[in-house]
């Protein structure tokens, strides 16, 4: 908790129609305005006091005040699962941090054909000769090491992917692991290209990796077998009752290492056969797609597991929650979020007389800079909600964060080393049901598909974690 001395400015001004146009009140461009506050300059000399003048022309007085008082409690907390539908990336990878801890990033995704049904060319299983069986997933960022290598593992599901509101670490049973001729993966840059084959042929930067043939035989002759027979899959739902989807993984390396960032609905991102008929140099290839920009529904999300290693963390998530005062500890993969109370502030507005109107709010986070992380596991961006008054543990958007572009905050101010979110809609709300105060909840944007982490000051410290709130308190004569 914090309390710091606060000024009030007050200022007797006729009456307004818009109290808060007392910010732009020197601001006229006008010349004519401009000639007349000269004037105003040159007649002050012959008052005797300033505040005097014309105050036999108002009605009554505003007061205009700031606070930066009240009290503030927060705190770090272990992440309850995030809702990860529709996600744009994917994390793959391993890291170990020394104040974070170890985090790992799996994915669980769907592979369905290109189209339904599905068909493949007739060759018998004598005469079927597979190629190769490739999993390839597109890059589309990293943050950590891209030096340190990871061994891979691919597993079938043995249950399909619900496909009802899908959640970061839940875990589904895998049926086997798929044998991969290719196992250590050495991570690319995003920005590089693949050549493949004799070189001749180049791709975008992702990770091919070269499955079991007999696991991609089978499909070839399943599918064959359905060839013009009413057993065949003409949905997405009765194919998925064959094959239910992959789980990938890495194991730990010995270094700290990255988190990939894998886009699904690229069309890089694809499981594909490639086979022949015994004695002919025509090949074919099977193509099942992991994600589908143009629309079609797929179901995938991330699962991530964690291993916390730091007494600074692990203290406030054994309750002690005073701890909070100094260091606040916010990660993204379903790792830490900052709760946030303001216990006092109905108190604040009762000693107000509750005649206040708020005119500008911020919650002013800054960083704690000498725990900084590497430059690529920076959080650039925080989100802030609000538990919902009538669902306990159910979060709800803040009714700022929707005016307009660049309102509501959040970002990582560089120079000032801090985040700030204006938060006046929603407080003024509470003026008008003291019932909506109910806890904050700080997270990493993009929580499930980033790696960002961030250490905060507390409220407990210099330059603290803060709100600043500038008012409105209108005082009849």
């Amino acid at each position: 908790m914090i309390k710091i001395n606060y000024t009030k400015h007050i200022f007797i001004l006729k009456k307004l129609i818009n109290p808060r146009f007392y910010r732009g009140f020197f601001r006229l461009s006008s010349y004519k305005f401009f000639l007349g506050a000269l004037g105003f300059v040159f007649i002050l000399p012959s008052c005797n006091e300033m505040d005097s003048i014309g105050l036999d022309l108002i009605d009554n007085r505003i007061q205009l005040s700031t606070t930066d008082t009240v009290t503030v409690i927060a705190y770090t907390q272990k992440e309850d699962s995030l809702s990860v539908s529709g996600a744009d990336f994917h994390l793959l990878g391993f890291t170990n941090d020394p104040l974070f801890g170890k985090v790992k990033a799996s994915i669980f995704t769907e592979a369905l054909p290109s189209s339904l049904p599905p068909t493949v060319v007739s060759i018998s299983p004598d005469s079927l000769v597979i190629d190769s069986v490739i999993l390839s997933l597109a890059y589309a960022g990293y943050a950590g090491d891209l030096q340190v290598a990871y061994n891979v593992r691919v597993h079938e599901l043995m249950d399909v992917i619900p496909l009802d509101s899908l959640y970061s670490n839940t875990t589904i049973e895998t049926k086997r692991e798929i044998t991969i001729n290719n196992p250590v993966l050495q991570p690319m840059n995003p920005q590089d290209t693949l050549y493949l084959g004799d070189d001749s042929i180049m791709v975008p930067a992702q990770a091919r990796l070269s499955l079991d043939q007999e696991f991609g035989r089978r499909f070839i002759v399943h599918m064959d077998s359905l060839n013009g027979q009413d057993a065949g899959y003409s949905t997405n739902d009765q194919f998925r009752q064959y094959f239910k989807g992959f789980l990938i993984e890495v194991d730990e390396p010995e270094l700290s290492g990255s988190m990939l960032f894998i886009n699904l609905t690229n069309s890089n991102s694809r499981f594909q056969i490639y086979y022949r008929k015994l004695g002919s140099e025509t090949q074919y290839a099977y193509v099942m797609p992991l994600g589908d920009a143009l629309g079609r529904r797929f179901t995938n999300f991330d699962n991530f597991q964690d291993q916390f290693s730091s007494n600074l963390i692990n203290e406030q998530l054994q309750g002690d929650t005073l701890k909070g005062d100094s260091l606040l500890f916010i990660q993204s993969m379903a790792t830490y979020r900052t709760k946030i109370q303001l216990p006092h502030f109905t108190k604040f507005i009762e000693d107000q007389n509750n005649e206040i109107a708020i005119n500008s709010a911020r919650l002013i986070l800054p960083v704690e800079e000498s725990m900084l992380p590497d430059s690529t596991f920076k959080a650039l961006s925080l989100i802030l909600f609000a538990e919902d008054p009538e669902t306990p543990g159910r979060f709800v958007n803040l009714e700022d964060q929707f005016v307009t572009t660049g309102y509501f905050g959040g970002n990582l101010d560089e120079e000032k080393m801090n985040y700030s979110f204006n938060i006046t809609k929603h407080l003024q709300s509470i003026l008008d049901d003291p019932s909506k105060i109910t806890p904050l909840y700080l997270r990493v944007s993009g929580s499930f598909q980033n790696a960002g982490r961030i250490v905060l000051k507390g409220p407990g410290r210099q330059n603290p974690l803060r709100l600043e709130i500038h008012y409105t308190q209108i005082v009849d004569n």
